[in-house]
């Protein structure tokens, strides 16, 4: 594993510093916060995460977290790693890390995570393959939540990204649904309701919206998935 010094991600020329070198090449512009959403959330307390620097103090790779208080979910928004220092285990590192940092003092329901279906996304040598991206995620025993999710539209002017899953990297055991391989669906729908309302102004009455809403409708739980099987999963269109 590649040496690396774990800090607190933070506003100011470091936050600056991660944006340029890692969220920058690694994401999309429509899946991307802007730099100014980064540094507010980081002032607010309603983004965090860590940073690995190399001895120089170079970032090597980052997370990002959102946290929703209400709903008790955390959202891993970004987990981006050099592409000079992929292989390395410094994603695992961070990611491992990280995790058990949001579990305590947080204590939160569930820990999810947005990200690109390999049937609908195509990765290059900066922002990755999708489908390693999926076997990281399996390895460290995520599932996927049945629904057909997709990111909503950061602000006026920006996409929405379809074909996208909802991953789920914790789920407290209070949470779990009425059949095996579930997940109880209030958490899950309280959250969807905040996050697409927060992002886009309002939550929408498109099909794409009324897809996802169905989805989280049962009152009972929403089905988890093997991340292997993401194909048995209805994939969210325009």
């Amino acid at each position: 594993m590649a040496q690396a010094e774990l800090v607190a991600l933070a506003e100011g020329p470091l936050c600056d510093a991660v944006y340029q070198r890692l969220l920058m090449p690694a994401f999309p512009p429509d899946e991307l916060l802007t730099l100014a959403a980064i540094r507010d959330g980081l002032r607010t307390g309603l983004l965090e995460g860590l940073v690995a620097l190399d001895a120089a103090g170079r970032p090597l790779g980052v997370t990002v977290g959102e946290w929703s208080p209400s709903a008790r979910v955390m959202l891993l928004s970004y987990l981006a790693v050099a592409a000079e220092t992929r292989g390395t285990g410094i994603g695992s590192l961070l990611y491992t890390t990280q995790l058990d940092r949001w579990r305590e003092p947080l204590r939160p329901c569930l820990v999810l995570a947005e990200v690109e279906r390999p049937d609908a996304h195509t990765g290059d040598a900066h922002r990755g393959d999708p489908q390693a991206r999926l076997r990281f995620y399996a390895r460290h025993g995520a599932r996927a939540l049945d629904v057909p999710y997709f990111q909503p539209a950061f602000g006026p002017g920006r996409e929405r990204v379809y074909g996208m899953l909802l991953l789920a990297l914790h789920v407290d055991p209070e949470l779990a649904g009425s059949g095996v391989d579930t997940v109880a669906a209030e958490p899950v729908r309280q959250f969807l309701t905040q996050y697409l309302g927060a992002a886009e102004g309002r939550i929408g009455d498109d099909p794409a919206t009324e897809a996802l809403r169905r989805a989280v409708g049962d009152p009972a739980a929403v089905r988890l998935l093997p991340v292997d099987r993401y194909g048995d999963i209805a994939r969210s269109r325009p």
